[in-house]
């Protein structure tokens, strides 16, 4: 049985994580972990701890200067979630980069499992 999730048609998926990766990039430029969380699910709040955050700001520079301009590149589907990747670019570094947003169906409804950027 499909979720609402893997339910959802490619345009409808962009227009829902598309502001949840906006948040995103935002919230890592302005290296704000409250507001980079929100909608972590309990797993991913727990490998992806403030201090771990923090830490990656200062060892991954790429992190906080993510242009707030991406593009919706694909999704990929799976029964229990989806996992959307976008293309982007950097203020500060040349050529583009790859963004990583997986949501799944939790108990209080969409939670982020998933978020990388490289």
């Amino acid at each position: 049985m499909k979720t609402s999730l893997s339910a959802l048609e490619k345009e409808q998926l962009k227009s829902v994580a598309s502001p949840i990766w906006k948040n995103i990039i935002e919230a890592s430029r302005d290296q704000d972990y409250a507001r980079f969380s929100r909608g972590f699910s309990s797993e991913l709040r727990a490998k992806l701890s403030e201090e771990h955050f923090q830490l990656s700001c200062q060892d991954i520079p790429l992190l906080t200067c993510v242009d707030p301009d991406f593009e919706f590149i694909e999704s990929l589907q799976r029964e229990k979630g989806v996992t959307i990747l976008w293309r982007l670019h950097s203020t500060r570094y040349e050529g583009e980069f790859l963004g990583v947003l997986t949501l799944q169906a939790g108990e209080s409804g969409m939670e982020i499992t998933g978020v990388s950027v490289s």
